[in-house]
């Protein structure tokens, strides 16, 4: 029995191998790096629970959620740590309340191999490890178990990640924990973990350096548009010179992305949490008086859960109402469109390799890449159909 019935149908979120009740099921990558589920058919009892429990099946939505979220634009009074954050600094809010109870939190960090994974945290400096953007998709390993062995022992537990791994934990649970405080990003699409492996190789061996640090989302010269920034363990650092925009140019470009994220059930405002943050993009026309080019969250209140989590905030943050006219992004809409050339893209990349398509694709070469790296940053905060419609586009 297949957990899932094509790729576009299975958002690798790990909920039916931690289900299984004989071990039969493994996650494997595929030749885009992307992992799946393969079961041992000599374990399967054909239970069922695989497919029982897949939150892909339907339209998820959380039993006593809001049909309408409530809508912030927050920013962290502490200006540092939205320095150190890819927007406003909400999720070190959210995580230092539930750490200062005496929780846990997960969330996805680099390891020491420069791979996204989630991982836990229990204080302060653990937790840092989970800020900021990580264009990757995280291996969940079987955190999901972990996490349900905290939870029954009343531990109060904090999880951050994508929409479909949340509706993921919560499809593996089969029951509302009151100890559970569930938080989703607003989710562009997860690109593939063997194209970062094999960049991050590219990176190394160009600089002749191990990498010790790599900012998908560098504040150092403002907060809007993509600013990378890559430190090398030599004491070298680079900031969106070609070679460092071309992974991000890559994702900007959407072809990259796990089949699924074209079919993505959450793209829309039923989220499958109790908080959600993302970039509150465009802040600086709806609010200008509130933006200062250092981070502002979008921050969706998604249940009563969430709305008692945000009243404990009061301290740390500083928040505007708003409401989802203003917050509209895509994907908060409808999933990213599948590019006509991502079957192109794989073909180039399997016949050539990685340097070929960071040419190709991701405009390795200064001009290309600094035309790649605008129209990003004009598209993320939506000045790019005026800059178009000036040009004549």
């Amino acid at each position: 029995m297949l957990a899932y019935e094509s790729k576009d149908e299975c958002a690798g979120c790990n909920a039916c191998l931690n289900i299984c009740p004989e071990n039969a099921i493994t996650m494997l990558a595929d030749d885009e790096g992307f992992l799946y589920p393969h079961t041992d058919e000599e374990l399967c009892s054909q239970c069922g629970l695989c497919q029982q429990i897949c939150p892909f099946k339907s339209s998820f939505k959380i039993k006593g959620n809001y049909d309408v979220p409530k809508v912030y634009a927050v920013k962290h009074r502490d200006d540092q740590v939205r320095m150190n954050s890819s927007s406003g600094g909400m999720f070190t809010a959210i995580s230092d309340y539930v750490l200062g109870i005496g929780g846990v939190v997960y969330g996805a960090a680099f390891d020491n191999q420069y791979m996204v994974c989630h991982q836990k945290a229990v204080t302060t400096e653990e937790r840092n490890r989970f800020r900021g953007s990580k264009y990757v998709q995280s291996d969940l390993n079987d955190v999901f178990a972990d996490i349900k062995a905290e939870l029954k022992t009343g531990q109060t537990v904090l999880f951050t990640g994508t929409p479909c791994q949340n509706a993921g934990l919560s499809a593996f649970l089969m029951k509302k924990y009151e100890n559970l405080i569930l938080c989703d990003i607003v989710c562009h699409g997860t690109p593939s973990p063997l194209l970062w492996y094999e960049y991050v190789g590219f990176l190394e061996k160009r600089n002749k350096s191990k990498l010790k640090s790599y900012s998908f989302r560098h504040k150092g010269i403002g907060w809007r548009g993509y600013n990378v920034k890559a430190v090398f363990e030599d004491g070298n650092s680079k900031l969106n010179t070609p070679e460092v925009l071309t992974y991000t140019s890559i994702f900007g470009s959407d072809l990259a992305l796990r089949s699924s994220c074209y079919n993505c059930k959450f793209a829309n405002l039923h989220r499958p949490s109790d908080i959600t943050i993302a970039d509150f993009w465009g802040i600086e026309r709806s609010m200008p008086d509130f933006d200062d080019n250092k981070g502002v969250s979008l921050v969706l209140i998604n249940s009563p859960k969430g709305k008692n989590l945000f009243g404990n905030l009061a301290e740390q943050i500083e928040l505007r109402p708003s409401n989802t006219r203003e917050c509209l992004q895509h994907n908060l809409q409808a999933p990213t469109a599948l590019p006509p050339r991502r079957e192109q893209f794989w073909q180039d990349y399997h016949a050539n390799g990685i340097e070929f398509i960071l040419k190709k694709y991701g405009g390795l070469g200064a001009k290309q890449s600094a035309k790649r790296f605008i129209r990003i940053g004009l598209d993320k905060t939506g000045l790019l159909p005026l800059v178009r419609k000036v040009m004549g586009r």
